[in-house]
Parts: structure tokens; sequence; C-alpha cells
């Protein structure tokens, strides 16, 4: 009884404490000044487009625990893969006549892939980081943005390890090859 009372002790801080959410998360706000900042310093007419880090492939069917890319975590505060955020310069309309000046599309919260990528946030949840129009990542295809209004499109030059998840239609790959399209990127650019 005295040895099996002496191990749990010796196992209490590592049991109590090693199980608590982090709290030291940046808050929305936080995220949200980054995000005025930037728009302050971008050009006029312009457009600036952030993408999500992909997931990494260690072998097979294991994946790297995934880490988010720092300048879109900085800007959004969103952790998970398969999403793209554009800060516009000034005020755009949608169909509606609502004005915004930041969009973000984000991977659609879905109960299978729940079972295997864990819970998603999705279209809701990444509305709690403080975006009034968050949008499917499969709605961006059919969304109308036409790139060439703007005087300057600025964007990161694109990873290339960006698999193609032949399952999903709304995954990065599509996201950055819809953007290319879109954007009228040329396919023999060479950023180098």
């Amino acid at each position: 009884m005295l040895k099996s009372l002496s191990i749990a002790l010796l196992l209490f801080p590592f049991i109590s404490f090693g199980q608590d959410t982090p709290t030291d998360f940046l808050d929305k706000e936080f995220h949200k000044q980054k995000r005025e900042e930037l728009r302050a310093k971008l050009p006029d007419n312009s457009v600036a487009v952030f993408f999500a880090n992909p997931k990494r492939n260690r072998a097979n069917d294991v994946e790297y625990v995934y880490h988010q890319d720092p300048d879109f975590y900085y800007l959004t505060g969103y952790r998970e893969p398969g999403a793209m955020v554009m800060i516009f310069k000034e005020n755009q309309k949608n169909v509606d006549g609502k004005q915004y000046n930041e969009l973000i599309f984000s991977q659609s919260n879905n109960n299978r892939r729940a079972t295997y990528d864990g819970t998603i946030l999705g279209v809701e949840g990444v509305k709690a980081l403080g975006f009034e129009l968050v949008h499917d990542a499969g709605d961006f295809k059919e969304m109308e943005v036409d790139f060439s209004t703007f005087d300057k499109v600025l964007f990161f030059n694109f990873k290339e390890d960006i698999r193609d998840d032949t399952r999903n239609e709304a995954d990065l790959y599509s996201l950055t090859v819809q953007f290319k399209d879109k954007a009228n990127y040329p396919i023999d650019y060479n950023a180098d």
C-alpha cells in the first residue's frame, strides 16, 4: 500500500499538470490588430494573400505533427491546414452589398474527417477567431475574385511540398491551384 502511494505521489505532477489545456495562446484581438497593421502598410488598391502550411508526410500514411505557418498564425490565430486568408487594403463589396476588408477560407467541419484528423473548427469555429466573413475552402473555386483589378497582389512563393488530397476537392493544393488560375500566375514563373 505504501509503495503504490509513493508511486502515485511521484507521478502526481505529471498526471495533474500534463493534462491542462494551454492558456498562453494569443487572443483574437491580437491577431486582428496585426491584420490592421498589415493593412495600413499595404499599397493602395492591393490585396495580400496568405496560405496555411501544408501537412507534411513522414512515411506512407503517417504525417508529422502539424505546425502552422508562423505568418499565417500571426495574422489569423488559425492552427489548422487547408486555409487561405486575403487581406484587402480598401473595403470590398460582396454580392449582397456587404462591405469587407478580409476573407478567410477554411476547411469544413466534417465529422468523418474529424475521426482521423481530430476536431476541425469549420466556418462557425473560425468566426470565433474574429473574422466576419468566413467561407468554406470549397467556395473559393466558384467565388468571382478578379485579381486583375488590383494594382498589386502580394503573396509568398508557393511551397513545393503541397500534396493533392484527391479525396478533398477543397484542400490546400486546390486552393493554390485556383488562386494561381484566378491571379493569372505564370506556369513557368521562378521567384529565385
